[in-house]
């Protein structure tokens, strides 16, 4: 028994060696750069939404508007390997978390936190390789079948609420790090570039945390008026905003904050430590 718990330590630090390697670093950087360029993108598809133009402000409409450019595919692929190499960076830090953290809950929840970014993580890299591919996929569309099938599970509709709650809160954190600056322990010293990068980070984080929240809401209106259509993801989130009353105004602003989003998170690829990450 004591070889095999040894046997398995080895491998898991040898794995962990391997995924902290300084090639995998540089491309896990990439990631940020793709991350902040899908942003960019839905920030500017969301501007457009007003006026009738654009497509769908999601990431499969910016990762559409992608491949639709010439050498497209190939920066597709690009953004497979990328945000993969990412994943696999937090999956190196869920390891690292649990092998050094001497505090149990703490060590828990950070590296639950770091599996939960390399999911989110994976499944861009997996709607990268969709579109490299030729295909596509109307994420609106997959929100709303999802939400019907779960709502005709057992307890699915208290489920459905209990994950816009968890949505919601995770955008109401996501504001907070953004009004309290806490995103810039995520960096280095930018140096002459901290100002800026203080201030987009600062918009970015909320305008994401409003998204979020929209995205969550619905789903709650969804499982509550028993209407899946009505969890439309963040394409269907940006549109409800912009339906308000002055909803043209605040789509504009969340639509610039995503826009400051982007912009900080390809920040990040320069300036970012490459420990736990969010």
């Amino acid at each position: 028994m004591g070889n095999a718990s040894q046997k398995a330590n080895r491998a898991a630090s040898e794995a962990a060696s391997v995924s902290r390697s300084p090639a995998l670093q540089l491309l896990a950087r990439a990631g940020f750069v793709f991350i902040g360029l899908v942003h960019i993108l839905i920030g500017f598809i969301a501007l457009q939404i007003d006026r009738g133009q654009g497509g769908q402000a999601d990431q499969t409409g910016a990762i559409g508007a992608i491949a639709s450019k010439p050498g497209g595919p190939l920066l597709l692929w690009a953004g497979v390997a990328a945000c993969a190499a990412l994943a696999l960076w937090m999956l190196s830090e869920a390891v690292f978390e649990a092998r050094s953290q001497t505090d149990s809950k703490k060590k828990l929840q950070r590296a639950g936190a770091a599996v939960g970014k390399a999911v989110v993580f994976s499944l861009l890299a997996f709607t990268f390789a969709v579109f490299a591919s030729g295909g596509s996929k109307d994420s609106s569309q997959s929100a709303s079948d999802f939400t019907a099938k779960l709502m005709q599970a057992p307890a699915g509709v208290a489920l459905l609420i209990a994950v816009g709650l968890a949505i919601i809160g995770a955008g109401v954190l996501y504001a907070y790090r953004g009004i309290t600056r806490k995103f810039m322990e995520d960096l280095q010293d930018p140096g002459d570039a901290r100002t800026p990068v203080k201030w987009i980070g600062t918009v970015g984080y909320a305008a994401e945390g409003v998204v979020l929240a929209a995205v969550g809401t619905l789903i709650i209106v969804a499982a509550a008026t028993a209407d899946p259509s009505k969890s439309s993801g963040l394409d269907g989130g940006l549109r409800t905003l912009g339906s308000q009353p002055y909803g043209v105004y605040l789509l504009a602003a969340v639509a610039a904050g995503l826009v400051c989003y982007g912009a900080y998170s390809m920040a990040r690829a320069r300036y970012g430590k490459l420990g736990f990450l969010w």
